[in-house]
Parts: C-alpha cells; structure tokens; sequence
C-alpha cells in the first residue's frame, strides 16, 4: 500500500512534465536534427564528469558576468534558456547553458546510483571546473532551483549571485498546493457535467491521479505552466526533447526535499523569482526571501512556471535589475 501511494504521488508529481509536452513530445527522443547541428555549435564544450561520463555545455556571447544556467526535470534541457541572450546580451552577460548527465545533448546511463542530489551537487561543481568560472552567477529554474540551493550551500565561495526561478523551499509544500490546483480544475470539469466528486479537496494523491485525464493536464498546463496561446517553436523543441526514462528514480527524494532549514546559511547575494501562475504559490517566495539573509525577491504577475517565455517583459529586468545591482556593490 505504501509503495502504491508512493507511485501515485509520483505520478501527480510528474503531471506538469509530462503534460507541457503531451501536444508536442514523440513517444522517445530519438536524435533529430537539431542534436547535430547542436554537436557542432560555437561555443559547445563537453566537459568529463565522474571520470567517464561528457556532459554538453555552450558558452553564447562574451561580457563581464558571467551566467550559468541549471535546467529542470531533471531530464529537460538547456534549450527553454535559449530566449536569455535576446534579452541579455546587451547587459555584458556572457550565458553559459549545460545540460545535465542523462538529458538530450549529454551522455546517458542507466545506472541508477548516479540519481541522488549529492552526484547531482558534484556535477555542478565539475561542469564549473571544466569551464573555468569562478565568482559566477547560478540561475537556477524547477528542479535546477532546488540544485542551485544545494550547490550553493556546499560552495558558495565560488558565487557572486544566486538566483531560483519558480522553486519554493520545500516538496511538501508546493505539491501541496499543487494538488489544490488540479482538484480545482478537475472539479470545474466535473461541474460542467453536472457532477459533484465527494471530498475533492481532501482525497489522496492515488485517488485523486484517477480523475486527471488528458484534458484536465491539459488546462492545468495552460493555467500553471505555460500560458501562451501559441508556443514558441523553440520551447516546443525544448519539450520534445525531455528524457523521462530516467526521471522516476529521483523522483522519491524530489518528494521529501525539504531546504528550508538551510535557506539561513545562504552566503552569496540572491534573488527569488516566482510567478503569479505557477504552481509553486507566491507564498513560498515570501518565505524564502525572509529567511534568506542577502535576498531580493521578484513576482513576475502575468507568469507560469515557464515564466521566461510567458512573462518576459517581467521576468527579465527583474533579472537584469538584480544582476546590475550585485555588479555595482561587488
């Protein structure tokens, strides 16, 4: 019985994943042509982590700071960052993207050992070495959010900033919520059917996985995830090409993550960016910047989770703000 409870929270948990790519992901992500013309770009270095596996990393544009970015899942990819420079690179940000073990561009393994945030940590801090960067910035979005934190409480000394992108500080609280977020959609549907589900709000995840059909992932990803009528060819790309095989080993340490009585110790300067939509609540961001002693925070007001891409004109001077303020005080 635990186990099951335990497969079905996972499951909800992976619904957001899974239905921002339902429109558009293939049934694998068998290379396309993008992977080559990718291979062969400017500015790509792969970079050995834990002495065999290469990990894809690209260096775009030249400036003064210097930019890395942790994509989520895990098993996305650096391509949802790839709107960054039109909004960056007149700022002098020099943007490094990199995608981790077992995503699209990078190496693949089925060793199930390497899924634990400790290997991730030190993944983090090899891809660093192999580049070369030393008091760089760390963005951080989803899962990356909660990868930067973990790498910034080991290493901080390597950072000038810190910033987490639509990421609370805690698994249980966000799903939380996130679960109220589906059981109100799911409810709305129910009503245009004239029907009424018994103790919606207080049922199981188990229970309630039953009443989230396609249609309903669908809304929720419309409302919480990415709120554009009409994708972005680039972020469709982006969906297309996330790794889920691998994902569901994670996904138990992902569920009990808890970082809150760490967001103290948080050394280098930081900025938390929410979003009014997102499924992590506006809460969590309040939170996170009270108990963070060096912290700004952001609400983007028009975004989702992908709030890059939905909320731009937010999302990206409040980047820029945070960048140009730590610059002039460091």
């Amino acid at each position: 019985m635990l186990i099951r409870s335990l497969l079905a929270a996972l499951s909800l948990l992976l619904l957001p994943l899974l239905a921002a790519a339902q429109t558009a992901a293939p049934a694998s992500t068998a290379a396309d042509s993008s992977y080559a013309v990718k291979m062969r770009a400017p500015g790509v270095k792969m970079i050995t982590i834990d002495g065999k596996y290469k990990v894809w990393t690209q260096k775009v544009g030249q400036g003064k700071i210097k930019l890395l970015v942790l994509h989520g899942g895990p098993g996305n990819t650096h391509e949802y960052f790839e709107n960054f420079p039109e909004y960056l690179a007149t700022e002098g940000v020099e943007l490094y993207y990199y995608d981790q073990l077992n995503s699209y561009y990078s190496d693949k393994t089925a060793d199930k050992s390497i899924w634990n945030i400790t290997r991730f940590v030190e993944e983090v801090e090899q891809v660093r070495q192999g580049l070369g960067l030393d008091q760089f910035y760390l963005l951080g979005h989803s899962w990356g959010g909660m990868l930067a934190l973990e790498y910034t409480a080991k290493y901080p000394q390597h950072l000038k900033g810190l910033i987490t992108s639509d990421i609370g500080y805690k698994a249980t609280v966000f799903n939380k919520h996130r679960f109220a977020l589906y059981a109100d959609i799911v409810r709305r549907f129910a009503a245009k059917e004239g029907k009424t589900i018994a103790g919606l709000d207080t049922m199981g995840m188990q229970t309630l996985s039953a009443y989230i059909t396609p249609a309903v992932q669908t809304e929720f990803r419309h409302l919480h995830m990415m709120r554009l009528a009409q994708e972005p060819p680039t972020f469709t790309r982006s969906q297309v090409h996330i790794t889920r095989t691998y994902a569901g080993y994670f996904m138990p340490f992902m569920l009990a993550w808890d970082f809150s009585d760490r967001l103290a110790a948080i050394k280098p300067p930081t900025l938390v960016i929410g979003s009014k939509y997102d499924f992590v609540p506006t809460a969590d961001i309040d939170y996170m910047q009270r108990r963070i002693p060096n912290c700004q925070k952001y609400i983007c007001p028009e975004g989702s989770h992908y709030a890059m891409w939905d909320d731009p004109e937010h999302y990206f001077p409040a980047l820029i703000k945070f960048l140009r303020r730590t610059e002039r005080k460091s």
